[in-house]
């Protein structure tokens, strides 16, 4: 049964020949537990951080009140949930205290960092996370106040009198900025007040805060005509004819970097494998050598997942991108962790700024960003009439088979491999393709050019 337990509902809960339970309407978890002998005992029977159903035995009524055992079942419950059996409560979790901005954050930080990148640490562990760090320069008159003393006014009064610390150059504005903190303040908020995606019990914080709701908020960049909205830069044939023939190995003589020998720099032809796979930046910095399979012609790469954290993703790959690996010193040995495109000491590529900026002057080209290269090789892959399903696995924009409502167990059966001959993954017949467009694009007189 379920009712609020109090020192009536304790005193009278009726004696039946099995023990039953009386679950609490204003804690979740807290438990009275009914004997045939009469004993009455309180626990906490809560869900961990692991999602596995525990019960903390509390006390036993009356020699412990009801206000101190559900007091006591909400630390026991919050430490289980958020950060296991030593887990300290923030301030401010206390039931009747005024928890503030400043303290939210520090609640909320741990239990969104489990499932989104931006809200963990960027250094140490008490280093703060780069969703943070926005709302608080945005949102910084804001964050001594109690969380229910802040209406939606006050919110919107920061978003539009804010001004940068340190502005961005050729930017007229912070409207950018301010965006991007009301996109992750909104769920802040919401997880406190129960709503939208943590309106379910137990989604959201475990005491309920009367918190302002960022949607009634106006975003400033919406009719900001200095912000684009979606990016749409695309590299044109001419720019494509000029960067191409920088990407080799070793490292192309006008990429030249000091202190480091073209035999060491794997920075432009990490690109190069970009361009050929279409894969984001940290899927070709942490590619190994045992993530390669071959005999198959299959990489077995981490790709985002939707819901958070990472998936395992095979893309088949082309002609083209398996004459790049073979041709480089680490195959031949291929030392199974080793790193594909290493930095200068073996460790993981993660210097892109410089070899980009390296590329920009040789190539004599400008204002486009890693991420444009997939969005080059999506454009010409459309171009050449290859089905959007099929770029967009390549892409690994989602898990190809979420949309067909098969099983979870069906991706340990449906293995990419090459079983039939002559039947080709139609994503390497797609990036056979665009290898093909590439070389036609640097062979071209018309667009071909020196650098």
């Amino acid at each position: 049964m379920k009712t609020e337990i109090n020192d009536r509902t304790a005193k009278h809960a009726e004696i039946k020949p099995k023990r039953y339970h009386i679950k609490d309407t204003k804690v979740e978890g807290f438990t009275l537990r009914v004997n045939p002998t009469g004993r009455k005992t309180m626990a906490a029977m809560v869900r961990d951080h692991q999602g596995k159903m525990r019960t903390v035995s509390i006390g036993t009524y009356p020699e412990m009140t009801i206000k101190e055992g559900r007091e006591r079942c909400r630390k026991i419950a919050y430490g289980l949930k958020y950060g296991g059996e030593e887990f300290e409560m923030p301030i401010g979790t206390q039931k009747g205290d005024a928890t503030t901005f400043l303290q939210l954050l520090d609640e909320v930080q741990p239990v969104f960092a489990k499932t989104k990148k931006g809200w963990r640490p960027r250094g140490g562990p008490k280093s703060k996370s780069n969703m943070r760090s926005t709302i608080e320069c945005v949102f910084s008159p804001l964050l001594k106040k109690p969380v229910e003393e802040i209406p939606e006014k006050g919110v919107a009064s920061c978003t539009s009198s804010y001004e940068p610390v340190r502005p961005v150059n050729g930017k007229s504005s912070a409207n950018g900025q301010v965006s991007r903190a009301l996109a992750y303040l909104a769920p802040v908020f919401d997880w406190a007040a129960h709503r939208g995606n943590f309106a379910k019990i137990g989604a959201g914080r475990l005491e309920k805060l009367n918190a302002p709701n960022v949607n009634l908020v106006h975003d400033p960049s919406t009719d900001d005509p200095s912000i684009k909205g979606i990016r749409d830069r695309v590299l044109k044939e001419e720019e494509l004819a000029k960067v191409l023939p920088l990407l080799i190995y070793p490292a192309h003589p006008d990429l030249r970097r000091r202190n480091v020998l073209p035999e060491k720099d794997f920075g432009p032809i990490a690109m190069k494998f970009a361009f050929l796979t279409l894969a984001r930046v940290s899927e070709v910095s942490n590619a190994r050598w045992q993530d390669l399979n071959f005999n198959s012609g299959v990489w077995t790469r981490k790709v985002k997942a939707t819901e958070g954290g990472e998936r395992e993703d095979e893309l088949p790959l082309s002609r083209a991108v398996l004459d790049l690996l073979k041709a480089l010193p680490g195959y031949a040995s291929r030392v199974p962790t080793a790193y594909i495109f290493p930095n200068r000491d073996g460790g993981i590529l993660s210097n892109w700024d410089r070899t980009s900026r390296a590329v920009f002057q040789a190539s004599k080209t400008s204002d486009w960003t890693r991420h444009d290269i997939r969005r080059t090789g999506s454009t010409l892959l459309k171009e050449l009439r290859t089905p959007i399903e099929t770029i967009d696995a390549i892409l690994a924009h989602l898990d190809p088979l979420a949309k067909t409502g098969a099983s979870g167990s069906a991706k340990h059966y449906l293995a990419t491999t090459r079983i039939l001959v002559g039947i080709e993954d139609a994503r390497v017949e797609a990036l056979n393709k665009l290898a093909e467009a590439y070389e036609v694009i640097v062979s071209t007189p018309e667009t071909a050019a020196p650098a």
